[in-house]
């Protein structure tokens, strides 16, 4: 008897600490495969926070084959645009040399006569013809047929030593009579051996049919000048071609009990009667963006949008305005998202006007930038990702920080294996670590406040023994 009780002691200590311990443990949700190398990168969907209470992860930790903790960081990555090449419109242009006091009416002519013996093929007119024999005062050019806006006018011509360098002035005009400068330029054409230096483009910012003519002058440079050919470019330059790497997703509601609104600081009436909608997502999130869809309902009237972390909280209001969803030809429209900034509130609320009582239950779509995770791996695979208690982060941070500074890594992409693990029973486990730990060390203090009993009772009949002796 005596020898039973401390064997029962500590037969209980060891198993109620490896109770402890067993509840206290991670439990893996997702396994990393295809992994090649030491370090790997992997995106985390909305998915890993069904399992994880906390919204920055802490609760989160890589694990070996022999359950060790690896070392990891988050990062948010932003994407970068693509990068592509500019597209360049060109077209040749029709040109013809003016000599001096030339009219309007000699312009058109000469213009009238040019086109109409070309018809729609337009053929460069050059300068060998000079009107008159005389040197032109200025170039007449053609534009009226350019349906694109213009960037650049290119000008090519025969080098001599007189006119490699050309100093020019462009103008407009519609009706060849108001002339409007569109700049000064100096144009370049050297060449020396195998060498050549060349830069024959001026530039300018002319809109779609905005002119039907220019004029260009040559200030420096006009004496034996043989222009051979002039065009038009217009240069595009594509727009940042950034990839959408965001994840949405969709919650639907259900009818609020409470169909009066929760917010009318702006009414004088004490309730004002709305078509409320509450949601209940069972994650946490940090989302940024927030639409609704309201399918092939036609609605353009005011909205408020509501959230709050627990049922018992008070509604915040995130959102009051216009929200419109129609139908424009054979798509739907409907208005842009709503920025609401990392917000990982589970509970939230509609308010539309009381006339979309009768309307299709609404969807909200959320919308965030997926999290990586940066793990450094060891040779002990397979790896997993597991929510636990609380990880020490400012140690791992550390160790993770002092690995990469040392070793300069190129990540590493890898696939996750989603386990077969219900997010109800790790919300439920760790849940109950904490009462398991009190009930288990409350056992504890009971056991041992029944051992010095059975020792002070044990003690008592020793000493009557003695004295019966």
């Amino acid at each position: 008897m005596n020898k039973f009780i401390p064997r029962l002691f500590a037969s209980f200590f060891i198993s109620g600490a490896s109770w402890v311990m067993a509840e206290s443990g991670a439990t893996p949700v997702y396994q990393l495969a295809d992994v090649q190398g030491t370090f790997i990168q992997v995106p985390l969907t909305h998915d890993i926070y069904r399992y994880a209470r906390h919204a920055d992860l802490h609760d989160l930790k890589v694990l070996d084959a022999e359950h060790n903790a690896l070392p990891y960081q988050l990062v948010t990555l932003i994407p970068t645009p693509e990068k592509s090449d500019p597209k360049i419109i060109t077209d040749a242009l029709a040109f013809f040399p003016v000599a001096v006091d030339a009219t309007p009416d000699t312009l058109r002519q000469l213009h009238t006569s040019q086109t109409r013996i070309r018809g729609d093929k337009v053929q460069v007119a050059t300068s060998d013809k000079v009107l008159d024999n005389k040197t032109p005062e200025f170039y007449l050019i053609d534009i009226s047929k350019i349906d694109h806006a213009i960037t650049s006018i290119n000008i090519e011509w025969a080098a001599q030593p007189d006119n490699q360098y050309l100093e020019v002035e462009l103008e407009a005009t519609n009706n060849l009579q108001d002339w409007f400068s569109l700049g000064h330029a100096t144009l370049v054409q050297i060449s020396q051996q195998d060498q050549q230096l060349k830069h024959n483009q001026i530039a300018v910012d002319i809109s779609k049919k905005e002119y039907d003519f220019l004029r260009l002058k040559i200030l420096r440079g006009a004496d034996q000048l043989n222009i051979i050919r002039m065009e038009s470019q217009q240069k595009i330059s594509p727009l940042a071609d950034i990839p959408d790497t965001s994840e949405s997703w969709s919650i639907g509601g259900q009818p609020a009990k409470i169909q009066t609104s929760v917010y009318f600081a702006h009414s004088r009436a004490k309730t004002q009667t709305v078509s409320a909608w509450e949601f209940t997502r069972d994650e946490v999130t940090p989302v940024e963006t927030l639409s609704v869809d309201m399918g092939s309902t036609i609605y353009g009237d005011g909205i408020k949008v509501f959230s709050r972390t627990a049922e018992n909280k008070d509604w915040q209001l995130l959102y009051q305005g216009i929200w419109f969803n129609a139908q424009v030809g054979e798509k739907w429209q409907t208005s842009e998202p709503l920025k609401i900034y990392q917000n990982h509130d589970k509970f939230w609320r509609l308010e539309f006007t009381e006339s979309a009582k009768n309307y299709s239950p609404p969807k909200i779509i959320f919308s965030w930038q997926p999290t990586h995770l940066q793990i450094i791996t060891n040779n002990k695979p397979p790896f997993s990702i597991a929510i636990g208690r609380e990880a020490n982060a400012s140690s791992n941070q550390q160790v993770f920080n002092q690995i990469v500074s040392a070793a300069s890594p190129k990540w590493m992409s890898a696939n996750l294996i989603k386990l077969a693990v219900q997010p109800e029973a790790i919300i439920t486990e760790t849940g109950k670590v904490e009462w398991r730990q009190w009930i288990f060390w409350g056992a504890l203090v009971a056991a041992v406040v029944v051992l010095l009993m059975f020792s002070l009772k044990l003690f008592k009949q020793l000493k009557m023994t003695d004295v019966s002796k």
